[in-house]
């Protein structure tokens, strides 16, 4: 339970991280709240969806010599989007202004994650 509230608050942090360098193409709202939800959202979404689209782009991603991971998670971050505005939250919502805003999103968390998840683990 420790290491699962561990990485949510990483996360957490990594969210706060890539909303500070793309505001306010990127914005979620709610404060420490919003930002928890959408680590929780964030994650069930990684865990569950996640490794069946990674399986079915499998070709396309030897093709690209793995950058399609990077599609796969700009479509992690829509889906989380869609759910968040699905399940109303009062107070929290997640803003993406484009596509290159779910690019540059998708780039730095994956970024600010492998470098929290490192120290973490340390």
């Amino acid at each position: 339970m420790k290491k699962i509230l561990a990485y949510l608050i990483v996360n957490g942090i990594a969210l706060y991280l890539v909303t500070s360098i793309l505001s306010p193409d990127f914005m979620i709202t709610g404060g420490v709240k919003g930002y928890l939800i959408t680590a929780f959202i964030l994650g069930i979404v990684n865990t569950l969806v996640k490794p069946i689209l990674k399986l079915l782009s499998l070709p396309l991603m030897i093709l690209t010599l793995g950058l399609f991971s990077i599609v796969i998670n700009m479509l992690m971050l829509g889906l989380g989007k869609y759910l968040i505005n699905v399940f109303a939250f009062e107070g929290v919502a997640m803003e993406v202004a484009g596509t290159l805003t779910y690019l540059w999103a998708a780039i730095l968390l994956s970024i600010f994650n492998m470098i929290l998840h490192g120290v973490l683990r340390k």
